[in-house]
């Protein structure tokens, strides 16, 4: 059963705005090519005997009730699993497993338990009276079958006589007793990781032990440290690792030598020498690990002239066997991660900074991508190889950029190696350049996505604080990599798609049709009307459209949020932002294990073509060698590439949710300091409860709440009251017509940082233009809030059940007022029986 339609199709199926329909009106709203009309057809009916979609007599097709499991006989199933989500005031949304055309599954704060945000948990369902008199559905967590985390970062403080610790983000808002503080050596203000022994429920406390204690908070390599705790990024490798490493490093030495002694024959597996070819590497100037080098030629073999084309890239597969040690390592850590000054490898450094680096003047072993272009950037043919190569010249980006621009004192201030310019150097970047912009014409012909969305560089001091922050450089070279990075991914991809082969794809589904809705709202504001499902050339039109305008910036932001998220799977998905039939990644194993797989994949087509000689000539010889290939242990079968892409996509976000984590923390921590300051901004987000708003020097996200936002103080300082209008998005004031909408440039000054839930509050800037009693007291430079949050902490004033509930700190005692340890035990089933009757009708 195809696998290809199935992301999308429940994607649209448990959209809001989705109406029951037939599977070819379906068909329509997905945009599925009349060609695969029947394949999808046949795909739906599958999904239906599978029970993941429901077809009605009528033919309609939706997904399957919840009202299925909350009326399901006595004696049978009437539980779902899922992922927990809580809400900072006790209750929580349980996201099935299984899509169901209700959605989430809403759990009453008594019915919560101690599960926490990212908890799999299996809840019961009922069905549930709604304030309106109407029925819905609601459930109670009857067993956390997995937590997502037990031990938590944050700092340690004493209230009274009790310790406890005041965890970092938001997925638990109340401080955690730590009963072991004095034996731990852990001094009040110190950052600590703690393994919870009692998780918190309602407003009982949560208890735990100090398992590591990292040093002062707030200073940037002690946090940098909590949030590789918190977000259980892998620490050093083991010394097994370390040494298979060293033993693959020096088997490589071993045969550079015999190379060097005997020459290319001596290569196994017939790998090509192209150690004479003209090969450079363009990188970040602070890059260690060099993955990938390219080579061009000019070739009269195609009518007009056009160019050849080598993708080079580490021959990571070759150094580390399938199930060894390291290969196990390096599939559960499945990329690098990328932390502000700092980085955790896939790899050990002896690997990816060493003999799986391309650097300068130094041989190294390669699988090639070999691409044949004519004038207007069209690929004429295709090969792959295993190679030897040598870089003959280490650039960076602005370095490179600069020697195109014909600037030689340029380039030399952004070298890193000594800057030797000769002639063979700059006509082999001319011809780069002239070869990438062709391609990136026919690819934009092909109707290719491209955001010019902001991005800035942090700029540290000596102890890694941040103290300043650039924009990033707009060189083409950048673009320029990636032309030739994203053509090389493709070649791989039609590969193995030729040969009926499974491979770990880079997959980027076309959006959902209700997933458009915001932005034919931005667009409708700035003149222009798009369909309910643009295609790809819709959405392309509108960013040529609006570019240089004011309204360019909200478009680009909410075409971005229209799209979907790529992902690793098998399936055969194009990635629709690239405007690609067929992508996998290749070009960086170094650092991503998916490209690994990818790796071992073309090593097995390579030892059976003798290194892409003997090519199959035709369509039957193409599939026979897919069956033999699919019979050999490097080309994984596709329920295996189904789990690793899976775990891969979930480390992947895991890597930049820390990433994004920690920079919003160093970011924060400078703004702290200059609460009270004015910066230009825009607005991200909009909600009832206010506006969300990105400083623009920074990039960092703040929230202005809707009762802070000034109305129209021209027509008698009338208090406005704000609302979200439904048709354009933008929040109005009922009053005054004054609105705020996505895009909107701002002023916006901080007013409040809380470092550890990594959350800015902020008002209007301008206070020329606040409503008359709305002026709001900010804090002083020495942090003394005047007004707007509570003593929590955190943004907003806690109501009465949230986060901390009805417990708290007593001034005047030091405890905290509620119940801990083992005083929760005898509550529990209390509790629970108290809140058997929360709406519900059964």
């Amino acid at each position: 059963m195809s696998a290809k339609y199935k992301s999308r199709l429940l994607s649209h199926l448990s959209h809001e705005s989705y109406t029951p329909a037939r599977i070819g009106d379906v068909a329509k709203d997905l945009n599925i090519p009349v060609d695969q009309i029947e394949e999808f057809t046949t795909a739906v009916r599958g999904y239906a005997e599978q029970g993941l979609v429901e077809l009605g007599q009528s033919g309609h097709v939706t997904l399957p009730s919840l009202g299925n499991i909350a009326d399901a006989a006595k004696g049978q199933q009437k539980t779902v699993s899922g992922t927990f989500r809580k809400n900072q005031r006790g209750f929580g949304f349980v996201e099935p497993t299984q899509k169901f055309r209700e959605g989430s599954v809403f759990i009453p704060a008594d019915a919560v338990g101690d599960a926490l945000t990212g908890d799999t948990v299996r809840a019961k369902v009922f069905r549930d009276r709604k304030p309106d008199g109407s029925f819905g559905f609601a459930g109670e967590i009857v067993e956390v079958v997995d937590r997502k985390k037990s031990s938590y970062s944050g700092t340690l403080t004493k209230r009274g006589q009790l310790w406890v610790m005041l965890p970092d983000g938001k997925q638990i808002t109340n401080p955690i007793v730590i009963r072991d503080a004095e034996s731990t050596k852990a001094r009040e203000g110190d950052k600590v990781v703690v393994e919870l022994l009692i998780y918190p429920e309602g407003n009982d406390l949560g208890e735990g032990v100090i398992t590591k204690v990292l040093g002062e908070a707030g200073r940037p390599d002690v946090e940098t440290q909590a949030v590789i705790a918190a977000f259980d990024l892998p620490g050093e490798f083991d010394p097994e690792h370390v040494q298979q490493a060293r033993e693959a490093s020096a088997d490589f030495d071993a045969q550079i030598a015999e190379w060097k002694e005997k020459g290319s024959s001596v290569l196994k597996g017939g790998r090509l020498d192209l150690t004479e070819d003209f090969i450079i590497t363009i990188d970040p100037p602070d890059a260690k690990d060099y993955d990938d080098a390219i080579s061009i030629k000019r070739t009269d073999s195609i009518d007009g002239g056009g160019w050849e084309v080598g993708v080079h890239i580490a021959d990571v597969a070759h150094f580390i066997p399938l199930n060894s040690p390291l290969d196990v390592q390096a599939k559960d850590r499945a990329n690098s991660v990328y932390l502000p000054r700092h980085v955790i490898p896939m790899l050990p450094e002896v690997l990816s900074n060493g003999i799986c680096s391309l650097q300068e003047g130094v041989p190294r072993f390669c699988k090639s991508a070999f691409m044949t272009y004519d004038k207007y950037g069209k690929v004429r043919s295709e090969g792959c190889a295993q190679t030897l190569i040598r870089s003959s010249k280490r650039l960076t980006y602005l370095e490179a950029q600069a020697l195109i621009d014909g600037d030689l004192n340029e380039a030399r201030r952004h070298a890193k190696t000594p800057p030797k310019y000769t002639d063979q150097l700059l006509e082999t970047l001319r011809e780069f350049n002239m070869c990438a912009k062709a391609i990136q014409a026919r690819r934009d012909r092909e109707g290719m996505i491209v955001l010019d969305l902001p991005e800035c560089v942090l700029v540290y001091d000596e102890r890694g604080h941040v103290v300043d922050a650039e924009r990033e450089d707009d060189a083409f070279t950048h673009k320029l990599i990636e032309m030739f990075m994203v053509e090389a991914n493709e070649v791989l991809a039609r590969l193995f798609e030729n040969m009926n082969v499974p491979l770990l794809r880079r997959v980027h589904p076309e959006p959902v049709p209700g997933d458009s809705d915001t932005l034919r709202k931005v667009a409708m504001v700035a003149g222009f009307r798009i369909p309910k499902s643009p295609t790809r050339e819709e959405l392309q039109g509108l960013l040529k459209a609006t570019a240089g305008s004011s309204a360019a910036r909200a478009v680009h932001f909410a075409v971005l949020r229209t799209m979907s998220q790529a992902e690793y799977s098998p399936a055969l998905v194009g990635h629709f932002a690239l405007a690609s039939k067929a992508y996998a990644h290749f070009t960086s194993p170094i650092r991503r294990y998916a490209d690994l797989t990818v790796h071992r994949a073309l090593a097995e087509y390579l030892k059976a073509t003798d290194n892409g000689r003997k090519r199959p000539r035709s369509e039957g010889d193409w599939k026979r060698l897919g069956m033999d290939l699919m019979r050999t242990n490097g080309c994984l079968p596709e329920d295996q590439l189904e789990q690793i892409g899976k775990a891969a996509t979930l480390r992947e976000k895991n890597a930049e949710s820390a990433e994004r984590s920690l920079r919003s923390f160093l970011v924060l921590q400078l703004l702290e300091g200059h609460i009270g300051e004015s910066y230009k901004g825009v607005v991200t987000g909009i909600s009832n409860r206010g506006i969300f708003v990105q400083i623009d020097k920074y990039l960092a996200d703040g929230f202005i709440k809707s009762e802070d936002l000034p109305g129209d103080t021209t027509r008698g300082n009338v208090t406005p009251f704000w609302k979200v209008d439904a048709r354009t998005g933008a929040l109005v004031d009922i009053r005054s017509g004054r609105s705020f909408n996505f895009g909107d440039s701002v002023m916006v000054k901080i007013v409040q940082v809380d470092l550890a839930k990594r959350q800015m509050e902020c008002v209007l800037g301008d206070d020329a233009a606040r409503a008359a009693g709305k002026g709001k007291q900010v804090f002083d430079g020495k942090g003394k809030l005047q007004g707007g949050f509570g003593e929590g902490g955190g943004i907003g004033a806690r109501p009465a059940g949230a986060g901390f509930g009805s417990g708290g700190w007593d001034k005047e005692t030091g405890k905290w007022r509620g119940s801990t340890g083992d005083q929760k035990r005898s509550q529990r089933s209390k509790s629970r029986d108290k809140g058997k009757n929360h709406r519900r009708d059964k």
